[in-house]
């Protein structure tokens, strides 16, 4: 069983409209899908500032590791968001004496860099090429474990969207004969 950043014992709430046990597991899950203090601060109607004491607080330990479970989450979920803006790049308006007269998709060939830099340092990073034949490629062990993972996947209940043509770049699906 994987462990849930909300599966903790909260810190004991001095408070009514403070730090009660649900605004605390609210904070934390949306800490985990955004990474963002301030964005699950706001989600529950509280500061930030008032968060980071809490977590310090004597009693919170559990809300500490919560948190810290969370951001790990939540780094997963924006290195795929990364990922995403570096292949497929950010939406740039298009003007023309000064008015918008269209839209264009503009990846980050920068951020892909950096990205593949540093997750992969031994192909991409300053000593690539100097890689020892003894040593195991990270790759094959993950191409190793591909379909045994892939076996272990199940159905989810989670909500999910149908993908829309307008959330489609043009230029990604022209190469498919798609208009």
């Amino acid at each position: 069983m994987s462990y849930e950043p909300t599966d903790f014992t909260p810190a004991p709430a001095t408070r009514a409209h403070g730090w009660t046990a649900e605004r605390q597991r609210k904070f934390i899950d949306v800490l985990a899908e955004t990474g963002c203090v301030s964005d699950a601060a706001a989600a529950v109607g509280l500061t930030p500032r008032s968060a980071y004491r809490l977590r310090l607080r004597p009693g919170a330990e559990g809300f500490h590791r919560a948190w810290d479970a969370a951001l790990t989450l939540a780094s997963d979920r924006l290195l795929s968001m990364a990922f995403e803006r570096a292949v497929h790049g950010n939406l740039r308006q298009v003007w023309l004496r000064g008015e918008c007269v269209g839209e264009e998709r503009v990846p980050s060939d920068k951020l892909l860099m950096f990205l593949l830099r540093h997750l992969d340092p031994m192909r991409f990073g300053r000593m690539a090429g100097l890689m020892q034949a003894d040593v195991r490629d990270p790759r094959d062990t993950a191409r190793d474990a591909l379909p045994d993972l892939a076996d272990m996947l199940a159905d989810s209940h989670a909500d999910a969207e149908a993908l829309r043509p307008e959330t489609i770049a043009a230029d990604a699906i022209a190469p498919f004969g798609a208009e």
